[in-house]
Parts: structure tokens; sequence; C-alpha cells
């Protein structure tokens, strides 16, 4: 995959359904200003389209993976509804 260029960075007032959403930087420094990525996004077979482009999408799942940021939900005890009859 070749890297991006920043050509495709929209500003988020801007920002049309579709287009990555990942904050790349700032107009002037300014904070209500957000460039975002602006690549299509990625879209996994049978799954809902993700907010970002493959790239980010990538660079996000792996730096969870390498902080042990993982979905340890089936840990945890399902709660379980208790029905009770007076």
């Amino acid at each position: 995959m070749k890297d991006r260029d920043g050509l495709k960075k929209v500003l988020l007032v801007h920002h049309v359904e579709g287009q990555c959403r990942c904050i790349i930087g700032f107009k002037d420094g300014d904070m209500r200003a957000a460039y975002m990525c602006g690549e299509p996004v990625y879209q996994k077979r049978g799954k809902k389209t993700s907010s970002w482009c493959a790239d980010h999408y990538r660079k996000m799942h792996t730096a969870a993976e390498q902080s042990g940021v993982i979905d340890r939900s089936a840990d945890f005890p399902r709660a379980i509804s208790i029905v009770r009859t007076p």
C-alpha cells in the first residue's frame, strides 16, 4: 500500500460519508478546524463500514494489540435476570 500524500485531506466541516475520519492535523493550528484523512473508508466483507481508511484501521489495530488493549468482554461474567414471583 502506498503512503498517503495528504492531497485528499478534508476539513471536518466539509466531510462526506465514506471518507476516513482520522484527524491528521489542524488548519493554522486551530483545534476547531480539524483536517481529516479523506481517503475512502475500509470495509471488511460481512462487517459494517469502518470510519477509517485501510491504513489507519491497520495502524489502530496494530497499536491496540501491541499495547495489550484487546476485547476481553468474554472474560467478564454475564448478567442474568432473576424473575421473582410474589
